[in-house]
C-alpha cells in the first residue's frame, strides 16, 4: 500500500497499491444460448493495478513499484466464461485491459506524463488494442486494504488433523469482495424503497475455482425474501425463500455426514461441542462470538457450491445492517501483521472473519482427504 500522496490526500496508482476497478456500468457479454446462439448477459469484470501492468513508468518508482502514468493500462478478470461465444458485446474481448478515463494529476508528472490517481474513473474490458470499452468503473480505481484468510492450509485440519498446504488455503478474493458489495447494494435499495423491512444479516459469497466463475451466495439467520430475491436478480446460485433456518443448519451437517460418512461419530461429537459453545456464547459466557453450527452465511454459501461439485476460489462474509450498526459480538481472528490473536467488532459493510464455530466448520467442509481440490461441476 503506497504511503505517498500526490495533490494530497490523493494516492498514485502503482503496482503495489492493490488497486481494484470493478465495473459499475454493466459488462454485457455474449453467453451461450439457447434460445439464441448467444444471450447478452452482464458479467463481472475486475481490473487489478498489479496485474499485467502496461505503459507504467520506466525510470521512476514509488516505494519500489512502477507508477501508472497517462496511457497506462492493467489486466482484469471475471468474464472469461463468455470467451467461447465472443466475449463483450462491444469489445469482443474477455478479461480485456482496464484503462484510465480520468486525467490524473495535472501538475505532477513522471516521465512527462500525468500521474494516475486512486479514484480516477476507468474503462473496463477494453478491446485487444485498448478500445472500444465494454464497461466502466465510474467510482474509480479503489485501494483494497488486504483480504481475509478464511482457512489457512498450514494449520491442522480440525477433521483429519493433517496440514493440507497452500492449495487448501481459502482467502477472500477480489471478485467475492466486490460481489458481496453488489449484493449489499441491492439489499439496501430494497430496504430504502420499503420493499423490505429493516434487517441485519451476514452476506456470504463464494466463487468457484474454474473458468466458469460461478457465484454462490446465502445469508445468516432467518431466510429473508429480499436477500433471496437479490441473489436471484444477480443470476447467482442461492437459497429459496421456502428454506427454513433449521433446514439450512441441517443441510450443512448433512453435507459433512455425506462427504465424510466414515467419520460420523467424530462429526456428531464435534457438532454437539460446537452447539454447546454457541449456547454459552449466547449467554455471554465467551469473549468472542460462536454462533450455532450451520447458521452462518459462509458455510451456507459453501454448501451451495460444494453440492454443485464446485471448489471455492474465494469466500467473503460481509456484515449488513440497514441501520449501519456494527456486529453485536466481538470476532476473534489472527492479526496479519502481528500474527497474534485479537478480538474486535466489525462495522456495517466490512468483511468479517469466521466466528469460533466456523473456524471449525469451514475447514472441515473443505478437507480434501483423497479428493481433487478442483471444480468438478458440468
Amino acid at each position: 500500500m503506497s504511503k505517498v500522496s500526490v495533490n494530497t490526500p490523493k494516492t498514485p496508482v502503482t503496482e503495489g497499491t492493490n488497486g481494484v476497478a470493478a465495473a459499475t456500468l454493466p459488462n454485457v457479454c455474449k453467453m451461450p444460448g439457447p434460445p439464441a446462439p448467444f444471450v447478452p448477459t452482464p458479467l463481472p469484470n475486475i481490473g487489478k493495478s498489479g496485474t499485467d501492468p502496461k505503459n507504467y513508468s520506466k525510470s521512476v518508482t514509488i516505494e519500489g513499484k512502477k507508477v501508472a502514468i497517462r496511457g497506462a493500462t492493467f489486466g482484469s478478470m471475471g468474464d472469461v466464461a463468455s470467451k467461447g461465444t465472443g466475449g463483450g458485446i462491444v469489445s469482443s474481448n474477455v478479461e480485456g485491459p482496464t484503462s484510465f478515463v480520468g486525467p490524473g494529476s495535472m501538475d505532477v508528472k513522471i516521465e512527462g506524463k500525468n500521474v494516475q490517481l486512486l479514484g480516477d474513473p476507468m474503462l473496463n474490458n477494453c478491446g485487444p488494442s485498448g478500445s472500444p470499452a465494454n464497461a466502466a468503473t465510474m467510482m474509480g480505481v479503489l485501494q483494497t486494504t488486504g483480504f481475509v484468510t478464511v482457512v489457512n492450509g498450514e494449520d491442522k485440519c480440525p477433521l483429519c488433523r493433517q496440514r493440507h498446504g497452500e492449495d487448501a488455503t481459502l482467502k477472500e478474493a477480489p471478485s467475492t469482495k466486490v460481489n458481496a458489495g453488489r449484493l449489499a447494494q441491492r439489499v439496501a435499495r430494497k430496504v430504502r424503497s420499503g420493499e423490505s423491512p429493516p434487517l441485519a444479516t451476514m452476506l456470504g459469497v463464494v466463487q468457484c475455482k474454474c473458468g466458469k466463475k460461478k457465484t454462490y451466495a446465502d445469508h445468516s439467520g432467518d431466510t429473508l425474501q429480499c436477500v433471496c430475491d437479490s441473489i436471484a436478480e444477480l443470476k447467482w446460485v442461492g437459497p429459496t425463500t421456502a428454506t427454513s433456518p433449521d433446514i439450512k443448519k441441517k443441510k450443512v451437517k448433512s453435507f459433512l455426514e455425506g462427504r465424510f460418512s466414515q467419520r460420523g461419530a467424530d462429526l456428531d461429537k464435534t457438532w454437539q461441542k460446537l452447539t454447546h459453545r454457541a449456547q454459552k456464547s449466547k449467554r455471554g459466557e465467551t469473549s468472542s462470538a460462536a454462533y450455532p453450527p450451520g447458521s452462518c452465511a459462509g458455510p451456507r454459501a459453501l454448501v451451495l457450491a460444494l453440492e454443485d461439485k464446485a471448489y471455492p476460489a474465494g469466500l467473503t462474509e460481509r456484515w449488513f445492517h440497514s441501520g449501519k450498526q456494527p456486529v453485536e459480538a466481538k470476532i476473534r481472528f489472527r492479526d496479519a501483521e502481528s500474527g497474534e490473536e485479537v478480538e474486535a467488532y466489525f462495522d456495517h459493510g466490512k468483511t468479517v472473519p469466521p466466528c469460533l464455530t466456523c473456524n471449525v466448520i469451514i475447514p472441515s467442509m473443505l478437507c480434501p482427504e483423497d479428493k481433487e481440490i478442483e471444480c468438478q461441476h458440468p
